[in-house]
């Protein structure tokens, strides 16, 4: 019952951030960014549910090692 707890927030809070970074995507290349699909271009447009000191370190987060 635990395990299958763990893993349906687990989920849950994988699709958060992926929703996030999709929006975040959408909204560089919706202003005719070049190089949308690139964290550089749209690390300025964080989601505003998103609070301003946790943005930073899930993009580093995602541009570590372990996501290339």
């Amino acid at each position: 019952m635990f395990q299958l707890l763990i893993s349906r927030y687990g989920s849950r809070l994988r699709d958060f951030w992926y929703e996030a970074q999709k929006k975040a995507k959408k909204t560089a290349r919706d202003r005719g960014l070049q190089g949308w699909n690139d964290v550089a271009v749209w690390r300025d447009f964080k989601p505003i549910y998103i609070p301003e000191y946790i943005w930073p370190h899930y993009l580093k987060h995602v541009t570590s090692e372990r996501f290339t």
